[in-house]
């Protein structure tokens, strides 16, 4: 976690924002462009499903991105601790809810999978951009 929260400190809080804003944006395209698609291949439910994954994903990494910054911002030693666990216990609701889709509406839980996966290679995308565009700038 001390990993994270070392990442997190490179950025200003506005490359923070703008970072969750870009993948916000291209996740509503990307989950509109899913939901059409299998709207017209007959299993909107897996496109419903990608929507509450992309949610799940982005409202775990915003509570993630608030805690870190309570974090900078207390000072106060063995905080990762907690940030460590908190991140631990969002992750474990965020995986029991998509299980507890996949077993009771297939599609749907299948759908918010590939939300969730989608969200995070989405992340991961914009972080490394702006890691190599401060490197660039640097």
């Amino acid at each position: 976690m001390n990993r994270l929260t070392d990442m997190f400190e490179q950025f200003s809080l506005l490359e923070i924002t703008l970072i969750m804003r870009r993948t916000a944006l291209i996740g509503i395209g990307m989950v509109g462009a899913a939901l059409v698609i299998t709207g017209f291949l007959g299993h909107l439910l897996i496109g419903a499903g990608g929507l509450i994954g992309y949610g799940l994903g982005l409202a775990n990494i915003r509570l993630v991105t608030v805690a870190v910054a309570k974090a900078g911002a207390s000072g106060k030693p063995k905080l990762s601790r907690v940030i460590a666990s908190n991140t631990m216990l969002r992750l474990t609701i965020t995986t029991a809810i998509v299980l507890v889709l996949a077993f009771t509406l297939r599609d749907l839980g299948l759908g918010a999978l590939g939300g969730v996966a989608v969200f995070y290679g989405v992340f991961l995308a914009n972080v490394t951009r702006a890691l190599l565009t401060q490197e660039l700038t640097a």
